[in-house]
């Protein structure tokens, strides 16, 4: 079971997903009520070697994850499994799976989400997860827009 939410953004698909491979940044337009910090664990720079570990705030608790890329295919196609850690929680991995698609002079990004989790969490908390997926989104297309 998976979600998938669509933004589309005045920029190339190249700049998109440069902006997007360096998950390095991805503090800077995630939810800010997820207090995001990441490092970069392994490899130099974006590519398909590369490894971080985040750590940040869900439901109000302390999580970190340990995120490898999966599918590195500029300016086409991106992924990233983050195996999430919670105190108390069984972990559980989620594969944020990212297309860009060439839109009129700009870029449609759809991001696909799929973990090993209740998937009745999906369905339940889809509200709240919406409002957070397309915040993250909304950010990310300002910053790209802007070129920051």
């Amino acid at each position: 079971m998976g979600v998938t939410f669509r933004i589309k953004i005045d920029a190339p698909p190249e700049r998109v997903f440069d902006e997007l491979s360096h998950v390095e940044r991805h503090p800077s337009w995630a939810n800010p009520v997820a207090q995001m910090k990441m490092e970069q664990t392994a490899g130099d720079g974006p590519g398909a070697a590369s490894k971080y570990r985040s750590s940040g705030v869900f439901v109000k608790k302390a999580v970190s994850a340990d995120i490898t890329v999966t599918e590195y295919d500029p300016p086409r196609r991106f992924a990233i499994r983050s195996d999430q850690h919670q105190e108390g929680k069984k972990d559980v991995w989620y594969l944020n799976d990212y297309t860009l698609t060439a839109d009129a002079g700009g870029t449609t990004l759809e991001k696909h989400v799929t973990s090993n989790g209740n998937p009745a969490l999906f369905v339940i908390a889809y509200p709240a997860v919406r409002k957070d997926a397309m915040t993250a989104l909304r950010n990310f297309k300002k910053k790209v827009e802007s070129g920051g």
